[in-house]
């Protein structure tokens, strides 16, 4: 679980470990005639008044009090360095080990003992550029007139992230993940800094007093400290491990969503966003301190949109259904929180056309745009019930889980019959207004109700039931991948008493329509037969092909 630490509790921590799938430091590398380490030094300074400062968080595995740093090298490397600078040597002291790069760890317990006469030509990439970083941080402290000791006592104490630790089997896969986020988590830092920088600043037309000064400063600060607590709770929420599988942010930084769908709604021009760059969003949003306020205003009730979706029961999950199955999410997002659309079609209108593969503009068209002639309306509704239809008649075969003659065919069958039940076990969470889980997405399973291994025991070759099969929509039900491997070649009704037994472990009992299949006294031909009527029945009508 994730902890709120102040940097000094943070160093106390152990010794810092950097593994060898770490990349060399990098920070003080130039891009664009600048480097993240100076804004990261830059953004440290300017918040030097904060009671609280936010910076990313790290992930690290424990082990045997050392901290191996699977995220957050870079940060907890230049805070080493900025600690050096100000001359923190218990601090830091015994504190870096670099793994397989012996120079750097040599160079690094160096700076500490000799302040760095020795090894100061050892031409090796890290201790380059840590040279470079320890110049950076000297210039930059003097440019800025810092009072070292103030300075050290803000990054030690008021300076804050969140601490992560994680098993250590997942070190691996979590860096590897983690580490395609790199350029956008640089620019959304940039982008936090610059918003509390201009947002807070207030503009002065005439000479203040002495005592005025402090005032305008005081409130200077207060507003800072204010947007960054805003802007730090909006991070924690969007990385919480429920809105992060919720919203899919995959690779992305946790608020790609926030930044790219404030992007898209407020963007002044008809270009599209393709890319959230920090140049991009400066130019923008962030050109003075009023468009600062302002825009900063926009996206605290852009916010607070998002989390109403996500909480109220009804948005939440045909929302949950568009960000899993849309091929345009951004696009979705932007119709539904732009303001300044007139919407003519619901959450769930808009979910179940996503369902069947319609794409963004199927979808809206005949509601967004102004269609006179009215075969053309006909035309783009009529586009969207053959895609539904397509799809329905995919899963009203005989075989649904098993062609094999085709299974390109297959999948494409087994895809469609996931998210039709998905779909119906959403529905009945919306009709007893809950919330759908939807961790499910990518632990998702189709189990056969009746076993594939006791198939001889059934006869669909009578006439009533020859449409079905036990690889039919009619014998498939919606569960989690671990609770259909506890499941087995078990019989109908072992795998019902598993399946009900509330001492066994079985994330699947919140799905209501497994549920009402479970529910059954017994499963024969004609079970299997009814349901898959039932759902092909239930599904014409929600689609309004009958």
């Amino acid at each position: 679980m994730s902890e709120k630490i102040n940097i000094e509790t943070y160093f106390k921590k152990g010794l810092f470990v950097i593994p060898e799938y770490q990349r060399g430091y990098k920070w003080s590398v130039e891009t664009n005639n600048t480097s993240s380490l100076e804004f990261f030094i830059d953004s440290l300074i300017n918040a030097s008044n904060l009671k609280e400062y936010f910076i990313e968080a790290v992930t690290v595995v424990e082990e045997n009090g050392n901290i191996i740093l699977v995220d957050g090298q870079q940060r907890t490397t230049s805070l080493y360095l900025l600690f050096a600078v100000l001359e923190e040597f218990e601090l830091i002291t015994n504190k870096l080990k670099y793994d397989v790069r012996e120079d750097s760890h040599k160079w690094l317990n160096n700076l500490i003992i000799h302040n760095n006469e020795e090894f100061q030509n050892i031409d090796t990439q890290d201790i380059f550029y840590f040279n470079k970083a320890l110049e950076l941080i000297k210039v930059k402290l003097k440019e800025n007139n810092t009072d070292k000791q103030e300075f050290l006592k803000f990054v030690k104490q008021h300076v804050f992230l969140l601490y992560n630790p994680i098993p250590k089997e997942k070190a691996i896969n979590t860096f590897i993940s983690l580490n395609g986020l790199k350029a956008l988590m640089r620019d959304e830092e940039l982008i936090k800094s610059e918003l509390l920088i201009k947002s807070s600043r207030i503009e002065i037309q005439t000479q203040l007093s002495t005592e005025e000064q402090l005032g305008l400063e005081w409130k200077i600060n207060e507003d800072r400290g204010t947007l960054a607590r805003n802007w730090d709770k909006w991070l924690y929420w969007w990385n919480r491990s429920d809105v992060k599988t919720y919203f899919n942010t995959g690779n992305r930084h946790p608020m790609y969503y926030l930044l790219i769908t404030y992007a898209k709604i407020n963007y002044n021009t008809k270009e599209t966003i393709k890319d959230l760059t920090f140049d991009s969003f400066k130019h923008q949003f962030i050109s003075n301190s009023l468009d600062a306020k302002k825009h900063f205003d926009g996206l605290r009730k852009l916010q607070k949109t998002f989390e109403d979706l996500y909480h109220n029961f009804e948005s939440h999950n045909f929302l949950g259904i568009i960000l899993k199955t849309s091929n345009s999410k951004e696009d979705a997002l932007h119709y539904f929180l732009n303001p300044s659309i007139d919407k003519k079609l619901s959450l769930e209108d808009y979910a179940k056309w996503s369902l069947v593969r319609a794409t963004h503009l199927e979808i809206i068209n005949n509601n967004t745009e102004k269609i006179e002639n009215s075969n053309r309306l006909e035309e783009m509704i009529a586009i969207k019930k053959i895609k539904a239809q397509d799809s329905i008649n995919l899963i009203d075969e005989k075989y649904v889980y098993s062609t094999p003659d085709n299974e390109a065919f297959n999948d494409n069958r087994k895809e469609i019959a996931f998210r039709f039940l998905l779909l119906m076990n959403i529905l009945e969470d919306t009709k007893l207004k809950r919330k759908f889980d939807f961790s499910i997405w990518n632990n998702r399973s189709l189990e056969h109700i009746y076993p594939k291994s006791k198939a001889s025991d059934l006869n669909f070759e009578q006439e009533a039931y020859n449409q079905a099969s036990i690889h039919c929509i009619g014998n498939l039900v919606l569960l989690y991948g671990d609770d259909n491997s506890s499941f087995g070649p078990k019989t109908f009704l072992e795998k019902k008493m598993s399946y009900f037994n509330t001492s066994e472990k079985f994330k699947s009992r919140h799905l209501l329509h497994t549920v009402s299949v479970f529910a059954n006294s017994q499963w024969t031909e004609s079970n299997i037969t009814e349901n898959k009527q039932s759902i092909i029945k239930q599904l014409n009508n929600y689609y309004e092909l009958n």
